[in-house]
Protein backbone atom coordinates (compact mmCIF):
# COMPACT_ATOMS: atom_id res chain seq x y z
CA UNK A 1 0.00 0.00 0.00
CA UNK A 2 3.00 2.37 0.20
CA UNK A 3 3.92 2.63 -3.47
CA UNK A 4 -0.28 3.64 -3.75
CA UNK A 5 0.32 6.32 -1.08
CA UNK A 6 3.13 7.32 -2.69
CA UNK A 7 1.70 7.01 -6.21
CA UNK A 8 -1.42 9.52 -5.07
CA UNK A 9 1.19 12.44 -3.18
CA UNK A 10 2.97 12.80 -6.40
CA UNK A 11 -0.27 13.06 -8.29
CA UNK A 12 -1.17 15.47 -5.71
CA UNK A 13 1.98 17.20 -6.42
CA UNK A 14 1.85 17.48 -9.77
CA UNK A 15 -1.86 18.67 -10.01
CA UNK A 16 -0.78 21.43 -7.85
CA UNK A 17 2.54 22.15 -9.61
CA UNK A 18 -0.15 22.97 -12.93
CA UNK A 19 -3.49 24.03 -11.23
CA UNK A 20 -4.65 24.94 -14.96
CA UNK A 21 -5.15 24.17 -18.85
CA UNK A 22 -2.54 23.98 -21.34
CA UNK A 23 -3.20 24.40 -24.57
CA UNK A 24 -1.86 24.24 -28.26
CA UNK A 25 -2.31 26.59 -31.06
CA UNK A 26 -1.16 27.01 -34.39
CA UNK A 27 -0.74 30.86 -36.38
CA UNK A 28 -0.84 30.04 -40.14
CA UNK A 29 1.32 32.25 -42.35
CA UNK A 30 0.00 35.14 -42.87
CA UNK A 31 0.17 38.01 -46.34
CA UNK A 32 2.84 39.88 -45.07
CA UNK A 33 6.32 39.84 -45.43
CA UNK A 34 8.54 37.13 -43.46
CA UNK A 35 5.49 35.52 -41.87
CA UNK A 36 5.71 32.17 -40.90
CA UNK A 37 3.55 28.98 -39.28
CA UNK A 38 4.17 29.69 -35.84
CA UNK A 39 3.27 26.79 -32.80
CA UNK A 40 2.62 28.47 -29.63
CA UNK A 41 0.80 27.28 -26.24
CA UNK A 42 -1.45 29.01 -23.78
CA UNK A 43 -1.76 28.30 -19.91
CA UNK A 44 -4.94 29.34 -18.19
CA UNK A 45 -5.22 28.60 -14.81
CA UNK A 46 -8.19 27.35 -13.20
CA UNK A 47 -11.31 29.64 -12.35
CA UNK A 48 -9.42 32.57 -13.61
CA UNK A 49 -11.79 35.70 -13.83
CA UNK A 50 -11.62 37.83 -17.42
CA UNK A 51 -10.54 39.96 -18.48
CA UNK A 52 -7.36 38.93 -17.59
CA UNK A 53 -3.72 40.17 -17.64
CA UNK A 54 -1.40 38.49 -20.87
CA UNK A 55 1.88 37.59 -20.35
CA UNK A 56 4.24 36.57 -23.47
CA UNK A 57 7.39 34.51 -22.61
CA UNK A 58 9.81 34.30 -25.50
CA UNK A 59 12.37 31.32 -25.39
CA UNK A 60 16.14 31.58 -26.40
CA UNK A 61 18.05 30.06 -28.59
CA UNK A 62 18.63 26.42 -28.23
CA UNK A 63 14.91 26.61 -26.39
CA UNK A 64 11.32 25.81 -27.35
CA UNK A 65 8.05 26.97 -25.42
CA UNK A 66 8.02 23.62 -23.67
CA UNK A 67 11.28 24.74 -21.59
CA UNK A 68 9.78 27.82 -20.87
CA UNK A 69 6.32 26.19 -19.28
CA UNK A 70 9.07 23.59 -17.61
CA UNK A 71 11.67 25.30 -16.07
CA UNK A 72 11.06 28.95 -15.94
CA UNK A 73 8.62 28.95 -13.06
CA UNK A 74 6.21 31.00 -14.84
CA UNK A 75 3.19 28.49 -14.69
CA UNK A 76 3.24 28.80 -11.40
CA UNK A 77 3.22 32.64 -11.42
CA UNK A 78 0.50 32.42 -13.88
CA UNK A 79 -1.46 30.70 -11.08
CA UNK A 80 -0.41 33.00 -8.04
CA UNK A 81 -0.89 35.99 -9.82
CA UNK A 82 -3.69 34.98 -12.46
CA UNK A 83 -2.34 35.81 -15.64
CA UNK A 84 -2.63 34.00 -19.01
CA UNK A 85 0.73 32.98 -20.36
CA UNK A 86 1.50 32.26 -23.98
CA UNK A 87 4.51 30.68 -25.39
CA UNK A 88 5.06 30.88 -28.70
CA UNK A 89 7.83 28.85 -30.51
CA UNK A 90 9.88 30.60 -33.77
CA UNK A 91 9.00 26.69 -35.27
CA UNK A 92 10.50 27.30 -38.22
CA UNK A 93 13.04 30.31 -39.67
CA UNK A 94 15.14 32.22 -42.31
CA UNK A 95 18.77 33.06 -42.53
CA UNK A 96 22.04 31.29 -41.04
CA UNK A 97 21.59 31.34 -37.12
CA UNK A 98 21.66 29.05 -33.97
CA UNK A 99 19.16 26.80 -33.74
CA UNK A 100 15.54 28.60 -32.82
CA UNK A 101 17.02 31.74 -32.24
CA UNK A 102 14.99 34.75 -32.57
CA UNK A 103 15.83 36.85 -35.59
CA UNK A 104 16.63 40.46 -33.54
CA UNK A 105 19.29 41.31 -35.46
CA UNK A 106 18.03 40.61 -39.09
CA UNK A 107 15.92 43.85 -40.84
CA UNK A 108 13.27 41.94 -42.16
CA UNK A 109 12.30 40.86 -38.37
CA UNK A 110 12.34 44.29 -36.16
CA UNK A 111 9.69 46.29 -38.14
CA UNK A 112 6.28 46.33 -37.41
CA UNK A 113 3.59 45.00 -40.16
CA UNK A 114 6.13 41.91 -40.90
CA UNK A 115 7.95 39.12 -40.06
CA UNK A 116 8.25 37.52 -36.45
CA UNK A 117 7.20 40.88 -34.30
CA UNK A 118 4.48 41.33 -36.65
CA UNK A 119 3.63 36.99 -36.31
CA UNK A 120 4.04 37.22 -32.35
CA UNK A 121 1.87 40.04 -32.33
CA UNK A 122 -0.77 38.20 -34.44
CA UNK A 123 -0.36 35.01 -31.92
CA UNK A 124 -1.14 37.70 -28.73
CA UNK A 125 -4.42 39.05 -30.64
CA UNK A 126 -5.60 35.47 -31.53
CA UNK A 127 -5.22 34.92 -27.93
CA UNK A 128 -7.62 37.75 -27.16
CA UNK A 129 -10.12 36.54 -29.44
CA UNK A 130 -9.93 33.62 -27.59
CA UNK A 131 -9.63 34.62 -24.06
CA UNK A 132 -10.81 37.21 -21.64
CA UNK A 133 -7.57 39.79 -21.61
CA UNK A 134 -7.18 42.94 -20.38
CA UNK A 135 -6.39 45.47 -22.98
CA UNK A 136 -4.53 47.38 -20.47
CA UNK A 137 -2.17 44.78 -18.86
CA UNK A 138 -0.51 43.25 -22.11
CA UNK A 139 3.09 42.41 -21.02
CA UNK A 140 6.04 40.45 -22.86
CA UNK A 141 9.32 39.28 -21.70
CA UNK A 142 11.99 36.59 -22.87
CA UNK A 143 15.48 35.52 -22.61
CA UNK A 144 18.37 35.89 -24.83
CA UNK A 145 17.30 36.28 -28.42
CA UNK A 146 14.04 36.19 -26.89
CA UNK A 147 14.68 39.12 -24.22
CA UNK A 148 16.01 40.51 -27.85
CA UNK A 149 12.86 40.02 -29.43
CA UNK A 150 10.62 41.32 -26.19
CA UNK A 151 12.71 44.59 -26.47
CA UNK A 152 11.84 44.66 -30.52
CA UNK A 153 8.24 44.73 -29.59
CA UNK A 154 8.40 47.34 -27.15
CA UNK A 155 9.62 49.20 -29.65
CA UNK A 156 7.41 48.03 -32.74
CA UNK A 157 4.41 47.36 -30.93
CA UNK A 158 4.41 49.56 -28.24
CA UNK A 159 0.92 50.66 -27.99
CA UNK A 160 -0.37 47.36 -27.71
CA UNK A 161 1.76 46.36 -25.08
CA UNK A 162 2.13 47.27 -21.71
CA UNK A 163 5.55 46.79 -20.45
CA UNK A 164 8.42 44.23 -21.29
CA UNK A 165 10.95 42.74 -19.55
CA UNK A 166 13.99 41.78 -21.15
CA UNK A 167 16.68 39.18 -19.40
CA UNK A 168 19.97 38.92 -20.94
CA UNK A 169 18.56 40.79 -24.34
CA UNK A 170 20.42 43.35 -26.45
CA UNK A 171 19.29 46.98 -27.18
CA UNK A 172 16.68 47.53 -30.20
CA UNK A 173 19.04 47.34 -33.55
CA UNK A 174 21.92 45.70 -32.79
CA UNK A 175 23.23 43.23 -34.82
CA UNK A 176 24.99 39.84 -34.60
CA UNK A 177 28.27 41.09 -33.23
CA UNK A 178 26.60 42.52 -30.08
CA UNK A 179 26.44 38.39 -29.07
CA UNK A 180 29.28 36.46 -28.00
CA UNK A 181 30.82 33.42 -29.10
CA UNK A 182 33.93 33.40 -27.11
CA UNK A 183 34.51 31.70 -24.02
CA UNK A 184 34.44 34.12 -20.72
CA UNK A 185 34.49 36.82 -20.21
CA UNK A 186 33.07 37.50 -23.50
CA UNK A 187 33.67 39.71 -26.42
CA UNK A 188 31.07 41.93 -28.31
CA UNK A 189 30.82 45.24 -29.87
CA UNK A 190 27.85 47.61 -29.76
CA UNK A 191 25.80 50.18 -30.96
CA UNK A 192 26.33 53.81 -29.63
CA UNK A 193 23.14 54.54 -27.22
CA UNK A 194 22.32 57.58 -29.61
CA UNK A 195 22.43 55.07 -32.43
CA UNK A 196 19.55 52.87 -30.57
CA UNK A 197 17.89 55.85 -30.03
CA UNK A 198 17.69 56.99 -33.19
CA UNK A 199 16.41 53.32 -34.74
CA UNK A 200 13.87 53.12 -32.35
CA UNK A 201 12.69 56.76 -32.96
CA UNK A 202 12.48 55.79 -36.38
CA UNK A 203 10.57 52.68 -35.44
CA UNK A 204 7.95 53.55 -32.84
CA UNK A 205 4.19 55.13 -34.23
CA UNK A 206 3.29 55.76 -30.68
CA UNK A 207 4.42 57.39 -27.94
CA UNK A 208 3.48 55.54 -25.40
CA UNK A 209 6.81 55.40 -22.99
CA UNK A 210 6.41 51.56 -22.52
CA UNK A 211 8.51 50.96 -18.93
CA UNK A 212 11.14 48.62 -19.63
CA UNK A 213 12.87 46.36 -16.88
CA UNK A 214 15.91 44.78 -17.77
CA UNK A 215 17.35 41.71 -16.06
CA UNK A 216 21.61 40.85 -16.55
CA UNK A 217 24.05 38.63 -14.94
CA UNK A 218 27.15 41.16 -15.15
CA UNK A 219 29.05 37.76 -15.29
CA UNK A 220 27.18 36.63 -18.40
CA UNK A 221 29.81 35.68 -21.13
CA UNK A 222 27.29 35.12 -24.06
CA UNK A 223 25.29 38.60 -23.84
CA UNK A 224 28.21 41.02 -21.63
CA UNK A 225 27.07 43.62 -19.43
CA UNK A 226 27.10 46.45 -21.46
CA UNK A 227 24.00 45.59 -23.17
CA UNK A 228 22.14 45.79 -19.94
CA UNK A 229 23.47 48.97 -19.42
CA UNK A 230 22.72 50.16 -23.02
CA UNK A 231 19.19 49.50 -23.02
CA UNK A 232 19.04 51.55 -19.85
CA UNK A 233 20.63 54.55 -21.08
CA UNK A 234 18.60 54.38 -24.59
CA UNK A 235 15.19 53.95 -22.50
CA UNK A 236 16.26 57.37 -20.70
CA UNK A 237 16.88 58.90 -23.53
CA UNK A 238 14.07 58.12 -25.73
CA UNK A 239 11.62 58.71 -22.92
CA UNK A 240 12.73 60.90 -20.15
CA UNK A 241 11.82 64.41 -20.59
CA UNK A 242 15.08 67.03 -20.07
CA UNK A 243 15.47 66.39 -16.32
CA UNK A 244 15.33 63.14 -16.02
CA UNK A 245 16.76 61.55 -19.38
CA UNK A 246 20.09 59.64 -17.68
CA UNK A 247 20.54 57.15 -14.84
CA UNK A 248 21.78 59.81 -11.96
CA UNK A 249 18.64 61.97 -12.93
CA UNK A 250 16.24 59.79 -13.14
CA UNK A 251 17.54 56.91 -10.35
CA UNK A 252 14.35 57.03 -7.98
CA UNK A 253 15.69 54.48 -5.36
CA UNK A 254 17.76 50.69 -5.18
CA UNK A 255 16.99 47.88 -3.33
CA UNK A 256 18.05 44.42 -2.96
CA UNK A 257 16.28 42.62 -5.33
CA UNK A 258 14.08 40.01 -3.52
CA UNK A 259 12.33 37.24 -3.72
CA UNK A 260 15.24 35.21 -4.40
CA UNK A 261 15.61 31.25 -4.01
CA UNK A 262 18.57 31.05 -2.13
CA UNK A 263 21.29 33.22 -2.90
CA UNK A 264 20.55 36.48 -4.63
CA UNK A 265 23.84 37.38 -6.06
CA UNK A 266 24.24 40.47 -4.61
CA UNK A 267 21.25 41.60 -6.75
CA UNK A 268 20.09 44.98 -6.87
CA UNK A 269 17.06 46.04 -8.40
CA UNK A 270 16.82 50.53 -9.50
CA UNK A 271 14.14 52.05 -10.12
CA UNK A 272 14.34 54.76 -12.91
CA UNK A 273 11.02 56.80 -12.74
CA UNK A 274 9.51 59.67 -14.92
CA UNK A 275 10.24 62.02 -12.10
CA UNK A 276 13.05 60.28 -9.76
CA UNK A 277 10.25 59.99 -7.10
CA UNK A 278 9.76 56.59 -5.21
CA UNK A 279 6.50 55.66 -6.25
CA UNK A 280 5.99 56.89 -9.54
CA UNK A 281 5.77 54.89 -12.92
CA UNK A 282 9.15 53.84 -13.97
CA UNK A 283 10.78 54.50 -17.17
CA UNK A 284 13.36 51.32 -16.66
CA UNK A 285 13.94 49.34 -13.91
CA UNK A 286 17.23 47.53 -13.97
CA UNK A 287 18.07 43.79 -12.30
CA UNK A 288 21.64 43.36 -12.39
CA UNK A 289 23.63 40.72 -10.27
CA UNK A 290 26.95 38.33 -10.05
CA UNK A 291 25.83 34.90 -10.80
CA UNK A 292 27.70 32.13 -11.57
CA UNK A 293 28.89 30.88 -14.77
CA UNK A 294 28.29 26.85 -14.09
CA UNK A 295 25.25 25.64 -14.10
CA UNK A 296 23.70 22.19 -13.75
CA UNK A 297 22.26 20.94 -16.60
CA UNK A 298 25.10 19.41 -18.88
CA UNK A 299 23.72 20.78 -22.54
CA UNK A 300 24.80 24.36 -21.17
CA UNK A 301 27.41 26.57 -22.13
CA UNK A 302 28.31 27.49 -18.58
CA UNK A 303 28.35 31.17 -19.95
CA UNK A 304 26.65 32.34 -17.15
CA UNK A 305 23.77 32.94 -19.19
CA UNK A 306 20.23 31.92 -17.97
CA UNK A 307 16.56 32.67 -16.62
CA UNK A 308 16.30 32.16 -12.96
CA UNK A 309 12.95 30.57 -12.32
CA UNK A 310 13.48 30.64 -8.71
CA UNK A 311 11.47 28.23 -5.77
CA UNK A 312 8.96 27.01 -8.71
CA UNK A 313 11.90 26.99 -11.50
CA UNK A 314 13.72 23.94 -12.55
CA UNK A 315 17.46 23.76 -13.51
CA UNK A 316 17.38 23.07 -17.23
CA UNK A 317 18.81 24.26 -20.37
CA UNK A 318 19.91 28.10 -19.90
CA UNK A 319 17.80 27.80 -16.91
CA UNK A 320 18.46 27.95 -13.01
CA UNK A 321 16.16 28.03 -9.73
CA UNK A 322 18.65 29.49 -7.68
CA UNK A 323 18.93 33.03 -7.27
CA UNK A 324 16.57 36.38 -7.59
CA UNK A 325 13.38 35.12 -8.99
CA UNK A 326 12.40 36.06 -11.85
CA UNK A 327 8.84 35.52 -12.25
CA UNK A 328 8.25 36.94 -8.99
CA UNK A 329 10.48 40.45 -9.86
CA UNK A 330 9.33 40.43 -13.32
CA UNK A 331 5.52 40.04 -12.28
CA UNK A 332 5.94 43.01 -10.02
CA UNK A 333 6.92 45.17 -12.43
CA UNK A 334 4.34 44.52 -15.24
CA UNK A 335 1.71 44.87 -11.94
CA UNK A 336 2.74 48.15 -11.45
CA UNK A 337 2.87 49.33 -14.73
CA UNK A 338 -0.77 48.97 -16.61
CA UNK A 339 -0.65 50.81 -20.07
CA UNK A 340 -1.79 54.43 -19.24
CA UNK A 341 -3.26 55.31 -22.72
CA UNK A 342 -6.65 55.41 -24.18
CA UNK A 343 -8.21 55.65 -26.90
CA UNK A 344 -7.96 53.27 -29.61
CA UNK A 345 -4.44 52.54 -31.10
CA UNK A 346 -2.97 54.18 -33.95
CA UNK A 347 -3.36 52.02 -37.23
CA UNK A 348 -0.03 50.44 -38.36
CA UNK A 349 2.22 52.51 -40.75
CA UNK A 350 1.89 52.58 -44.35
CA UNK A 351 4.82 50.32 -45.91
CA UNK A 352 8.14 52.30 -46.48
CA UNK A 353 8.76 53.04 -50.18
CA UNK A 354 11.92 50.97 -51.93
CA UNK A 355 15.00 51.95 -50.00
CA UNK A 356 16.78 51.03 -53.52
CA UNK A 357 19.82 50.42 -51.61
CA UNK A 358 22.38 48.24 -52.84
CA UNK A 359 24.79 45.65 -51.46
CA UNK A 360 27.44 43.54 -53.19
CA UNK A 361 28.31 40.36 -51.47
CA UNK A 362 29.19 36.34 -51.36
CA UNK A 363 26.16 34.82 -51.82
CA UNK A 364 26.85 33.19 -47.71
CA UNK A 365 27.46 36.85 -46.87
CA UNK A 366 23.76 37.85 -47.92
CA UNK A 367 22.01 34.80 -46.49
CA UNK A 368 23.82 35.67 -43.23
CA UNK A 369 22.46 39.05 -43.41
CA UNK A 370 19.15 38.18 -43.89
CA UNK A 371 19.25 39.44 -47.79
CA UNK A 372 18.68 35.60 -49.01
CA UNK A 373 17.53 32.65 -47.38
CA UNK A 374 19.15 29.00 -47.72
CA UNK A 375 16.90 26.78 -50.02
CA UNK A 376 17.27 24.09 -52.78
CA UNK A 377 18.37 20.71 -52.20
CA UNK A 378 19.65 20.55 -48.75
CA UNK A 379 19.83 23.99 -48.23
CA UNK A 380 22.60 24.43 -50.39
CA UNK A 381 21.45 27.51 -52.27
CA UNK A 382 21.08 30.95 -51.57
CA UNK A 383 17.74 32.63 -52.96
CA UNK A 384 16.85 36.22 -52.34
CA UNK A 385 14.20 37.04 -50.63
CA UNK A 386 12.48 39.43 -52.85
CA UNK A 387 11.98 37.58 -56.08
CA UNK A 388 13.36 34.27 -54.70
CA UNK A 389 15.95 33.86 -57.11
CA UNK A 390 19.03 31.82 -56.61
CA UNK A 391 22.17 33.46 -56.36
CA UNK A 392 24.73 30.93 -55.87
CA UNK A 393 25.84 28.64 -53.05
CA UNK A 394 24.52 29.44 -49.55
CA UNK A 395 28.26 28.67 -48.23
CA UNK A 396 30.23 30.72 -50.41
CA UNK A 397 31.73 33.67 -47.93
CA UNK A 398 35.14 34.54 -49.93
CA UNK A 399 34.59 33.43 -54.08
CA UNK A 400 31.70 35.60 -55.93
CA UNK A 401 30.06 38.28 -55.46
CA UNK A 402 26.60 39.15 -56.49
CA UNK A 403 24.64 42.47 -56.08
CA UNK A 404 21.08 42.48 -54.42
CA UNK A 405 18.70 45.72 -53.84
CA UNK A 406 16.46 46.34 -51.32
CA UNK A 407 12.77 47.04 -52.15
CA UNK A 408 9.85 47.68 -49.90
CA UNK A 409 9.19 45.83 -47.14
CA UNK A 410 13.00 45.15 -46.76
CA UNK A 411 13.09 42.60 -49.26
CA UNK A 412 16.02 42.16 -51.52
CA UNK A 413 16.07 41.60 -55.44
CA UNK A 414 18.43 40.26 -57.98
CA UNK A 415 17.01 43.42 -60.48
CA UNK A 416 16.59 46.42 -59.35
CA UNK A 417 12.75 46.93 -58.08
CA UNK A 418 10.06 49.30 -59.58
CA UNK A 419 10.70 52.51 -58.23
CA UNK A 420 14.72 52.52 -57.88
Amino acid sequence: MRWVAAALLLLLAALQAEAGTTSAFTLSPQSYSGSRERQYKVYVPDGLTAPAPMVMALHGCQQTHDDVLRDWGLVAAADRFRFILVAPFITSYDGLRNTNCWGFWLDQHRHQGRGEPEDLHQIARQVESRFGIDPKRRYVTGLSSGGAMAVVLSVTHNEYFAAAASASGLPYGEDAASVSFSGCPGSATFHAVSQVVADMQRERNASYPIPLMVLQNNQDCTVIQPAGRNMRDAQLLLNGDALHNSPPEAQARERACTPANGSDYNCQQVFYTVDAQPGSRSLVETVFYNGPTVTPDPGDTDHGHYWIGGQNGRDGRWALQRGPSYPDIVWDFFSRHAADTSGPPPPPPPPPPPSCNTVSAAPGAHVSAGRATAGGLFSLRAISSGDMRDIGFAWDFFFTRVDLHQGAGGRWFVQPPAGC
